[in-house]
């Protein structure tokens, strides 16, 4: 009853839009499909967004080789409803709401942790994401722009990082699928940290263009009685986009953000609440007219939150409830820091095949913290060891048409020291992918 709630909600907007008269409204979308086979995996999930996670995180049980339906192993799969509206004196209005979905099986996207977690471990792969069921959880935003002062954007929207990863320039990230690679697949990198944090609601943005220069700046409200910082997201960007050659920085600062986790309660998820402060820098040149080369690098530091007393009272995010008797539910203590390198290639070698190539190593600095998944009771900060999390991946395109392609890829991952997620002695430590499948957008 509330997914069919959600979609009649959805038809209506879509009818009211379509009928305005001075609104040029489109609907739009991609479609996604293919078949990946995952090694130390669990289940396929029907809940998770993408049906599998590829980089080995989550609590889920790693029960072996696994082989199924992956929703989204290039571009996420998604349909969205955006339009604009000349206003005059060179300005327009505009609007753009865009939803997650499995095109498996017609569910809204969802992280599946809710009901999932110890002692009820789940089998199926289910990961934290910042698409946890809300109707239009990839964007719902309005806004101005003006070829002289700019543009201001307020609602939901992209975080600056994740931006600069995987749209800005058609993406900074070197293999730019969401199954092949682990900054694209993960909302960790491209919310500075912090999956949650990959789309910043209650936020107002504002961009600029000067000539091939570009300036973003972006705040989260965090909406707390009393305390205005609690919850909050400010983030600024720069750089330059010419023909040949760009460059982009980006720096965040976040107080209270969440990470959230699994619980064997419906509709129950546990959270840690923690400070996020994190640097991005990316590089892309376009060697000669079919090679593009990219590179990056991320600094991420997590910090005890400013505000417990407040991170307290929250009792619920993205509708789910904060179980707060959850292991993992709590304060992060102490200070971890993580290190993250890119580097690949792009090779348009005919009008119709393009491979791309991309090495990413995730370093996690050895330091004094509790546990990875958050709580462990009060100034428990003992020491762990630095770690490395190692991706190679490949990705072959072909296009048949301006609007439908197929694609293959790979992606082999090595992790060691801090970086593995569970018991040393117990856990796997390579995590392979392989999958093939077909897009069309529309």
């Amino acid at each position: 009853m509330k997914m069919i709630k959600k979609s009649a909600i959805a038809l209506t907007a879509l009818s009211v839009l379509a009928g305005s008269a001075h609104a040029d409204v489109t609907l739009y979308g991609i479609l996604d499909l293919g078949v990946a086979e995952l090694t130390h995996a669990g289940n396929f999930s029907s809940t998770f967004v993408t049906g599998a996670g590829p980089t080995g995180a989550g609590s889920y049980q790693k029960l072996g080789t696994t082989l199924g339906m992956m929703n989204g192993g290039e571009y996420q799969t998604r349909w969205g409803i955006k339009g604009t509206e000349d206003i005059g004196n060179g300005t327009q209005a505009f609007f753009r709401l865009e939803s997650a979905i499995s095109a498996a099986n017609g569910m809204i996207s969802t992280s599946g942790l809710a009901g999932a977690g110890l002692p009820n471990k789940s089998a199926g792969m289910v990961v934290d994401t910042s698409l946890n069921g809300q109707l239009f959880g990839r964007a719902a935003l309005i806004g101005l722009t003006n070829n002289n002062w700019g543009t201001v954007t307020v609602g939901r929207q992209n975080s600056l990082e994740l931006d600069i990863i995987t749209a800005t320039s058609g993406g900074y990230d070197p293999v730019n699928a969401q199954m092949f690679s682990p900054i694209n697949f993960s909302g960790f990198y491209g919310g500075g940290g912090a999956t949650d944090s990959a789309r910043i609601d209650n936020s107002v943005k504002y961009s600029k263009n000067f000539d091939d220069f570009v300036f973003n700046a972006m705040y989260g409200f965090g909406g707390m009685a009393g305390n205005t910082s609690a919850r909050s997201t400010g983030e600024v960007s720069f750089g330059y986009e010419g023909k040949r050659i760009g460059f982009e920085l980006a720096a965040q600062e976040s107080q209270d953000a969440t990470n959230i986790f699994s619980d064997p309660s419906a509709n129950t998820v546990g959270a840690s609440f923690l400070n996020l402060k994190s640097f991005t820098a990316a590089l892309r040149y376009q060697l000669v007219d079919p090679l593009k080369l990219t590179a990056g690098y991320q600094r991420i530091q997590w910090n005890t939150p400013s505000n417990p007393g407040a991170d307290a009272t929250l009792t619920q995010v993205y509708g789910y409830t904060i179980n707060p008797a959850n292991a993992d539910t709590g304060t992060f203590l102490g200070q971890k820091t993580y290190n993250i390198y890119w580097v690949g290639a792009k090779w348009q070698a005919t009008q119709a095949f393009r491979l791309s190539a991309g090495y990413y190593d995730a370093e996690l600095q050895a330091g004094n913290y509790n546990t990875v998944n958050g709580f462990t009771g009060a100034g428990a900060t003992p020491s762990h060891p630095d770690g490395s999390d190692q991706y190679f991946s490949i990705l072959a395109d072909y296009d048949l048409s301006k609007r439908t392609n197929f694609y293959a890829g790979v992606m082999f991952d090595k992790k060691s020291g801090g970086q593995i997620p569970g018991p040393l002695a117990t856990t796997p430590t390579n995590f392979n992918t392989y999958g093939v499948g077909i897009v069309h957008r529309f």
